[in-house]
C-alpha cells in the first residue's frame, strides 16, 4: 500500500499564493485596512481599533476565497483537478499570503496579541465565502453576524457561553472543504 505524501500541497498552495498576491482587490483591501487602523489609532474608539481592523480582515478573507466565483473556479479546477488537495491548499495559501498583513494590522492597532484571533476570523471569512460562493452575500452574512447577532446574543444572554473562536473557525473551514469537494463548480 502506497503512502501519499504532503508534497502535492506545496505546488498547489504556491499557485494559490501567486493568484492571491496578484489580485488588486486583495492589495487594496490590505492597504485600506492598514490606513483605517492608523487613522483610528489616535481617536481611540470605544471597543478599540481591532474591531475595525477585524472588518477589513473579514472582507479580505471573503475576497480571497470568493473572487473565483462564478467564473474562474473552472480554470482553477483544471489546473488542480483534485478537489481535496485544492481544499487544503487554499487555506494554507491564504494564511501564508495574508498572515503577515494581519500581523501588521494588529501591530498598527497596538494589539499584537490580536493576531491569532484575526487569523481565525480570516479563515472563517474564507470558509463562509466558499460555502456561499458570492462575495457580496458572504460579506453581508459575516458583517451581520459579527456586528449585530453576536453582540445582541452577548448583551441579552450574558450567561450563555458561545463556543470559542477556534471551534467556529474549524467548523466553518471543515464545512467549506466538504461543500467544495462535493458540489459542482
Amino acid at each position: 500500500m502506497a503512502v501519499r505524501s504532503a508534497r502535492p500541497v506545496i505546488p498547489a498552495a504556491g499557485a494559490e499564493v501567486i493568484k492571491l498576491v496578484t489580485l488588486p482587490s486583495i492589495r487594496l483591501t490590505v492597504a485600506l485596512t492598514w490606513a483605517v487602523t492608523v487613522l483610528l489609532g489616535p481617536a481611540d474608539p470605544p471597543g478599540g481599533v481591532v474591531q475595525y481592523c477585524r472588518v477589513g480582515v473579514l472582507v479580505l478573507g471573503v475576497l480571497a476565497a470568493g473572487h473565483e466565483y462564478p467564473g474562474q473556479i473552472g480554470a482553477t479546477l483544471l489546473a488542480v483537478p483534485r478537489r481535496p488537495l485544492l481544499a487544503v491548499a487554499k487555506p494554507v495559501a491564504l494564511v501564508v499570503t495574508a498572515g503577515p498583513a494581519v500581523l501588521v494590522a494588529a501591530l498598527l492597532a497596538g494589539e499584537p496579541g490580536a493576531t491569532g484571533g484575526l487569523l481565525l476570523d480570516l479563515l472563517l471569512a474564507a470558509g463562509v465565502a466558499t460555502v456561499v460562493r458570492h462575495p457580496v452575500g458572504a460579506t453581508a452574512v459575516l458583517l451581520t453576524a459579527y456586528q449585530i447577532v453576536v453582540p445582541l446574543i452577548r448583551a441579552q444572554l450574558p450567561a450563555v457561553a458561545l463556543p470559542p473562536a477556534p471551534a467556529w473557525a474549524a467548523a466553518i473551514v471543515a464545512t467549506a472543504a466538504v461543500t467544495f469537494c462535493l458540489r459542482d463548480a
